[in-house]
């Protein structure tokens, strides 16, 4: 492709001077950041569906990304340009195909970004975290070739210096050279710009008042940093905080949205159950952010098929966050194990310096790596909370909403068959226990990944030793069992005791003048 080896171990590991060959620099350290972003497009068009804004004003922010990105598409389009005049008509320099496809390739993708900032401005997305990792990865991986860049300046420099001047145009390597930086600063300024989010949209579906939540207008920095949060820690620190410093809710996250999308699916699965179709068509109507329900259950001529069930709703609903936070808490897996190994190998650098001595660039490249890889988990952990903690609010808010509307609507003759602290709990407790599982439920895979990737690394390390451990582990499976079984019958005898006490307080409640003139006060006090 170059004209030169794509990968050379000599040159790049086992040395004193480690370099990238060029091959390797103006394509893998190139189109990585490009594929990286056409893979992951699909969310930015994802944010512009889902946004609730619309309308940013041109400002100098967008404005300056624009043109900047539009330089980076002039630099590239002459890039090619000169590859072809330069080379194509010169014999003792050949034209190669990273001559052509390099420049082609990162003047699709520069393209496809400069599209994206009409867009964004016009449906209201003030940042993305794709283009933001697209810009910080071509600027990290585009340093190794400015150390090259310079590094043949001075070797071509020193040549001239010693050689008289023939008076020719400039070189197809000084062209190189000023091209390459004129590209880095480019991509240095998209960087620090995508560091910012764009300004206000001027209309939004919500009203947006003063005390709404810093992370709607927040940058992706900020939000994957969480300094948005920095105000009202500080404000925390400083004194006890009140109802009235919290912020507002954001619009996402809202019954207003949460609910009419689960009623959606929850009425699709309950038409699946029931017969006679035709004459009852159960179905949400939404008007002005409310929802209305048309009875499921249908008329009292029709037929029951069979209980619908909570859990395809909630899949439906609620399951793309859901499967997001899925592979961050798989990316946070594997990069736990990852960080013993750079410690090995941190161990095998400081042994091996009494008998066979590495390069001292090996040590500052594993310590470097080894911060990356701890900085990188404790960044991906966080979101992975942060969003599993939406998902169960989520979840907790459309069946606490769907159970008060079911109430509501339910006939004389059903609410025989449940008590009002059965309702109650189902509220305020079982609501409350899908929330909590969501952050934990992918532990159900998760816990056998990081069992398994233990076992083998501790293998490698100790051996058949690693077999007591895990019969440990073995033997004590039927022991949880045991215990998990028993908590949960003790579990259903709470609920029940839980529903009976909320009745009685119940009946307290309501009939608590006849209580007071009777004086039964100490006997209710014991039953309750």
């Amino acid at each position: 492709l170059w004209g030169s080896q794509f990968w050379n171990s000599t040159e790049t590991w086992f040395t004193n001077d480690p370099d990238f060959t060029p091959c390797f620099e103006q394509t893998a350290l190139v189109w990585t950041p490009c594929a990286f972003y056409w893979l992951f497009v699909a969310f930015d068009f994802y944010y512009l569906k889902a946004s609730l804004d619309r309308n940013i004003p041109w400002n100098k922010l967008n404005v300056s990304k624009a043109l900047v990105n539009l330089g980076l598409l002039v630099i590239t389009a002459l890039d090619l340009i000169m590859a072809l005049i330069k080379k194509g008509g010169d014999k003792e320099l050949p034209l190669y195909d990273v001559d052509v496809w390099g420049p082609i390739i990162k003047f699709a993708t520069f393209l496809l970004i400069f599209l994206f900032i009409p867009l964004n401005r016009k449906y209201g997305v003030q940042t993305t975290g794709c283009q933001f990792l697209f810009w910080f990865l071509l600027v990290v991986l585009s340093i190794p070739r400015c150390r090259t860049e310079v590094r043949l300046d001075t070797k071509r420099q020193e040549i001239l210096s010693s050689e008289e001047s023939t008076g020719e145009d400039f070189s197809w390597e000084e062209y190189q050279f000023a091209s390459f930086f004129v590209f880095f600063t480019f991509s240095c300024i998209m960087l620090i710009l995508n560091c910012f989010a764009d300004g206000l949209p001027q209309q939004t579906k919500y009203q947006r008042g003063e005390n709404e939540i810093p992370e709607l207008s927040a940058s992706f920095l900020s939000r994957i940093t969480y300094q948005w949060f920095d105000k009202m820690a500080l404000k925390g620190y400083r004194n006890p905080l009140e109802e009235k410093d919290l912020w507002d809710l954001r619009p996402q996250d809202s019954c207003s949205e949460v609910m009419p999308i689960f009623a959606h699916h929850w009425n699709q699965k309950v038409r699946k159950n029931y017969k006679n179709k035709a004459r009852v068509e159960p179905k949400a109507q939404f008007s002005n952010g409310n929802v209305t329900f048309e009875n499921p259950h249908g008329e009292k001529t029709g037929r029951k098929k069979g209980m619908a069930s909570i859990m395809p709703p909630i899949y439906k609903s609620f399951g793309g966050v859901f499967l997001f936070g899925s592979l961050m808490k798989l990316f946070t897996d594997v990069l736990t194990f990852a960080q013993p190994q750079v410690l090995s190998l941190i161990i095998g650098f400081v042994e091996d310096r009494e008998k066979d001595p590495q390069p001292q660039w090996k040590g500052i490249l594993f310590s470097v790596l080894l911060f990356v890889l701890a900085a990188a988990q404790t960044f991906i952990l966080g979101q992975y909370f942060h969003r599993m903690f939406i998902v169960g609010l989520r979840i907790r808010t459309a069946l606490i909403n769907a159970i008060y509307r079911k109430a509501l609507r339910i006939s004389n003759s059903t609410k025989k068959e449940s008590t009002v602290g059965e309702i109650v709990n189902l509220m305020a407790v079982d609501a409350q226990r899908l929330m909590e599982l969501t952050t934990y439920l992918n532990m159900i895979w998760s816990a056998p990944l990081q069992i398994g990737l233990a076992l083998f690394f501790l293998w490698q390390q100790l051996g058949p030793s690693v077999l007591a451990g895990l019969a440990v582990m073995i033997i004590l499976i039927p022991v949880n069992g045991v215990i998990a079984s028993r908590i949960k019958t003790y579990q259903i005898r709470q609920m029940k005791y839980k529903d009976e006490r909320v009745k009685l307080m119940n009946e307290v409640l309501s009939g608590i003048k006849v209580l007071k003139l009777y004086a039964w006060e100490p006997s209710f006090e014991k039953q309750v």
